[in-house]
């Protein structure tokens, strides 16, 4: 097998007989149609003010019982209206109703538009839409929707800091952010539930993970200016799909053919800044500002001989998102008593700027009244050409003594720790960078949507492709290493900037006592694809009965490959002089304690990726060599899906009339390849590595390429019960199963013997996903003006975790045993699906425009929310835990926010809290674990609308400079700490 990436290969078999079985049906609708004596009612729903068609909206012929919703252009069909006059009436929250009469007759197609407003649209000259359009959309989507979900608006909360989708799903119940080192919301966990349980998708369509192969998929990369709504999908329906264990987030787009106007252009132009009355890096206080850009662009054409059939949206965005952050961490002697000493130290500081491109193109063309055609395209680069890490360790032996390799001293305090200048007692000072990371993401979702007399005809065909080159660039990993040498690490002033007071050994502050270490100058550059190939078709029936039933049916096939190929080298310093330190470099530290140490940028050393002086360098090539091999692997993962659902009504009217269902099932077949290379069982020695390292590596790992295979099949039931109490209250409750699959890693072929115990542990290419068997109930209450308060309360029984060292049978003898002749007699390791768990918790949230208040104060609105989560079981061990020893399990969350707008002011506050949690747990010693303290991020946001092409915004973020903190063991053993810094955005938008 090469170790270029491999030609992908596709069942065109399996593809031929997709499509046939899709034309067939196509071919049979016209013989199961009929329309004799009935007519077809269509039209669209628009907001007057805001120039918007409605999505949701609420169209009824109360003669007859009949209701129906308009879809995401605005647009609503009612077939089957027997011939006759009738009332139609609109509806819309935060809108009032609009009613006319229509007459309908045998065969015909009459179309009737509703334009809807109220009051709150004429308080000022300016068109009001923001918060309250969007509360107004996700609240209507929510209400409408037939499963447990939550919906929020992507411009409900003003300009976010970096226009993520992330900073937006945070403010969802349930949803909490995992931070990356620089701030950003990187990962989504659902629910307590660890992110690469979770399902992200776009439109429906699975998104390429942005993580590699651990199903991760990394949000902070992708721009929330190109989708209009944000869903939470709670309880699963068999047409949705079933991934996702806590719960999966769809980002939704607008359809371009949603609005009255012909044309449409907006614009926001931000500079983000760190202010300097702020606590910054010093690095950061060099590029203080940059740049955030957003025009949109929309219309509508009349094309073809139709009238405003085609709908034509683009988005362009640009930002350069500069940050700087402080990060301490520290080890602890291995007890929850005290004192305890300190024996490692670190501070860091961290720039990076991530420039970030993306073009989002999404047409709609309606070839008939009945045939809609789509594609959305998304092209998305999220790089960095800049990041520069400078990271200072002190540490030392976890031994107590005066003598040896002891470093710490005896008399330690809970407050300060002595360590003395042993030959374990070091101090490292690395420099890398500056790192390449660049991510490109690629999407394509193609459809056709098919309205035939009682049929709802869709199917599409998306590709997705994400490519991710990493690396040091032109940079490298500098490690500068200074020994035996003595210190004070003093905490009693401050736990956060602590007194460090070398005692003895070579001055720490002169460059010339330091050298490199080890392996001390490394250099790493990595190409990681995943390719997600999809197509979906999906088909459903209304049924002639008396109450509303329908049939739904579909099919799904998915293909995604994961590629990674990783080059890594490493030299040794062979000179014997000092490398010359950076004396223009300042870090943070000194700052703040005055701890001067000397700095080293790694990119000095390094020319066209080798050392700049090659002559006090040497490779070790043995080491790169087997990188080649090591560090390419592929995984492809086939998914073969279909369904059969039905919903509907009980009755017509009364009780039943008011009693919805969804009932069905989804089976899923997965097929999953894999390749790769693992070492031989009996390794060249270091002597041959030296002697020839080429000729070693290709002896240790050549002839041992894996190719793996492995499948599953899984049925995922459900059903879901709604029932409106009253027009305002509405009940939901569901029994539905989801799962989340494992990582892609667990896949790859791995091979680790144990010649002692005579066994090999290997990977399961067959392991299944961890599965949930879901109970979800909310209780809705809806009021005017824009309002919500909702209570839910669900509850996870969590099976087939995955488990390590299974028994999976003896190996055989011969040369086509699998690993080429040897083990013959082992006994095979693997991991397997064992283990429950449970998980329940109560959701509660609440949403109101209060615009029933007098005067200015009608311009108030406010959201809040509160997700608390219980947990136990045992999770695929041998003793029972519970929601503090479960590694990255949250379990409270909380959300509020504030708005206020009086004629062309407007204001926000927005706070998100994440509870404290586990992040690491140690079973053998509590001392060990490492707990997430409790966190919450105050945002802000100012604007002044001069017209409705011209805004003025202010955007502050982390108004508090919240850290993000961790402890170990107990709270007062911090640790690590990261300073993320204050930032501020200025900014013009508008909309013509």
């Amino acid at each position: 097998m090469s170790t270029e990436f491999r030609a992908h290969r596709v069942s065109f078999r399996r593809l031929r007989r997709l499509f046939v079985f899709v034309h067939l049906v196509l071919g049979l609708v016209p013989l199961w149609s009929r329309a004799a004596d009935t007519g077809t009612l269509t039209g669209a729903v628009s907001n007057t003010a805001t120039a918007n068609l409605l999505e949701g909206a609420k169209i009824e012929l109360p003669q007859l019982g009949v209701t129906a919703l308009t879809d995401n252009t605005g647009r609503y069909v009612l077939p089957g209206v027997p011939a006759g006059v009738y009332d139609v009436v609109a509806s819309y929250i935060g809108l009032d109703p609009v009613r006319m009469q229509v007459t309908v007759g045998a065969g015909q197609r009459v179309t009737r538009d509703f334009d809807l407003t109220t009051g709150i649209y004429r308080l000022s000259k300016f068109r009001v839409t923001g918060e309250r359009e969007g509360d107004a959309a996700a609240i209507t989507a929510a209400r409408n929707a037939t499963n447990v979900k939550n919906i929020v608006s992507t411009d409900s909360f003003g300009y976010l800091p970096n226009m993520s989708v992330g900073e937006v799903a945070i403010f969802l119940p349930g949803v909490a952010g995992n931070p990356a080192e620089e701030g950003h919301i990187s990962t989504l966990s659902v629910r307590g539930m660890p992110p690469g349980l979770g399902s992200v998708t776009v439109d429906g369509g699975i998104l390429s993970s942005q993580g590699g192969m651990s199903r991760e998929t990394r949000v902070h990369v992708i721009t929330g200016a190109m989708f209009d709504q944000l869903e939470l999908i709670k309880g699963h329906t068999p047409d949705r799909g079933a991934e996702g264990l806590g719960g999966a987030v769809n980002f939704k787009s607008r359809s371009p053919l949603s609005m009255r106007e012909k044309r449409r252009v907006t614009y926001n132009f931000v500079m983000r800044t760190a202010p300097p009355f702020t606590q910054q890096i010093p690095k950061r206080e060099q590029h203080r500002s940059h740049p955030i850009l957003n025009l949109g662009y929309q219309e509508v054409f009349s094309a073809f001989g139709g009238e405003r059939n085609l709908g034509l949206a683009v988005n362009v965005f640009y930002s350069e998102n500069g940050v700087g952050s402080w990060l301490t961490t520290r080890d602890f002697q291995n007890t929850t008593t005290q004192p305890a000493y300190l024996w490692d130290y670190r501070t860091s500081d961290n720039y990076n700027n991530r420039g970030q491109k993306s073009i989002n193109l999404k047409t709609d063309y309606r070839l008939s009244p009945t045939t809609k055609l789509s594609i959305n395209t998304i092209l998305n680069d999220a790089n960095e050409r800049m990041r520069r890490k400078w990271e200072v360790r002190a540490f030392t032996s976890q031994s107590v003594g005066t003598t040896g390799t002891a470093g710490v001293l005896p008399g330690y305090t809970d407050r300060v720790t002595q360590v003395r200048a042993s030959t374990a007692s070091t101090i490292d000072n690395t420099m890398t960078g500056p790192n390449n990371f660049y991510n490109r993401l690629r999407l394509v979702d193609a459809g056709i949507e098919h309205e035939l007399d009682r049929w709802q005809i869709d199917y599409n065909a998306a590709y997705n492709h994400t490519k991710i080159n990493s690396g040091n660039g032109r940079g490298a990993v500098l490690i500068n290493r200074l020994t035996n040498i003595g210190w004070i690490l003093d905490r009693r002033e401050s736990d956060l900037y602590p007194k460090f007071i070398q005692t003895e050994g070579p001055d720490m502050r002169n460059p010339a006592n330091y050298r490199p270490a080890p392996q001390g100058l490394a250099h790493a550059k990595a190409v990681a694809t995943d390719d997600v190939k999809e197509l979906r078709g999906n088909f459903r029936y209304t049924l002639p009965t008396e109450a509303p039933l329908f049939l739904k049916t579909g099919l799904r096939w998915r293909e995604q490959e994961d590629y990674s190929s990783t080059i890594s080298r490493r030299w040794n310093y062979t000179g014997t002089t000092a490398l010359p330190a950076d004396p223009t470099l300042y870090m943070f530290d000194e700052r703040k304690t005055g701890r001067h140490l000397p700095q080293w940028e790694a990119s000095d050393f390094m020319r066209d990726l080798q050392p700049a002086n090659p002559a006090v360098w040497n490779e070790d090539v043995y080491f790169r060599e087997q990188n080649k091999f090591t560090g390419t692997r592929d995984v492809t993962e086939t998914v073969y899906a279909g369904y059969l659902m039905a919903s509907g009504k009980l009755g017509r009217s009364g009780f039943l009339g008011r009693t919805g269902f969804i009932s069905g099932v989804r089976t899923e077949k997965t097929e999953v390849k894999s390749w790769g290379w693992v070492r031989a069982r009996v390794a060249s020695t270091t002597a041959q590595r030296a002697a020839d390292p080429v000729g070693a590596a290709a002896r240790d790992y050549a002839a041992n390429q894996r190719d793996l295979e492995g499948s599953y099949t899984k049925s995922f039931p459900s059903a879901h019960l709604m029932h409106d109490i009253t027009p305002s209250l509405k009940a939901r409750v569901a029994w539905s199963t989801s799962y989340g699959r494992p990582s892609m890693n667990n896949f790859l072929p791995n091979e680790s013997p144990n010649e002692n115990n005579q066994t090999l542990t290997i990977n399961n290419p067959s392991l299944q996903p961890q599965m949930a068997h879901n109970w979800d109930t909310t209780l809705d209450y809806y009021f005017e003006p824009v309002g919500n308060l909702s209570v839910g309360w669900f509850h996870k029984k969590i099976t087939d975790y995955i488990v390590s060292g299974i028994i999976a049978g003896t190996i055989p003898g011969g040369l086509d045993n699998g690993y080429n002749g040897e083990y013959q007699g082992f006994t095979k390791l693997t991991s397997d699906n064992a283990g429950t768990a449970y998980c329940q918790g109560w959701e509660l949230s609440y949403q109101q425009q209060f615009t029933f208040l007098p005067g200015p104060l009608k311009g108030l609105g406010g959201f809040a929310n509160y997700t608390t989560l219980m947990t136990h079981g045992d999770f695929g061990g041998r003793t029972q835990l519970t929601g503090g020893q479960i590694a990255g399990f949250i379990p409270k969350t909380a959300n509020a926010g504030l708005n206020w707008r009086y004629r062309g002011f407007s204001s926000r506050v927005l706070v998100n809290h994440s509870g404290e949690y586990i992040t690491s747990y140690s079973a053998s010693s509590a001392g060990r674990s490492i707990h997430r303290y409790k966190r919450t991020i105050v945002n802000m946001g100012f604007a002044y609308q001069i017209r409705p092409a011209v805004q003025l915004t202010l955007d502050i973020s982390n108004v508090f400079n919240e850290p993000l903190a961790f402890y170990r063991g107990i709270p007062d053993q911090m640790q690590s700490t990261g300073i993320l810094g204050t930032t501020m955005n200025f900014g013009v938008s508008g909309r013509f």
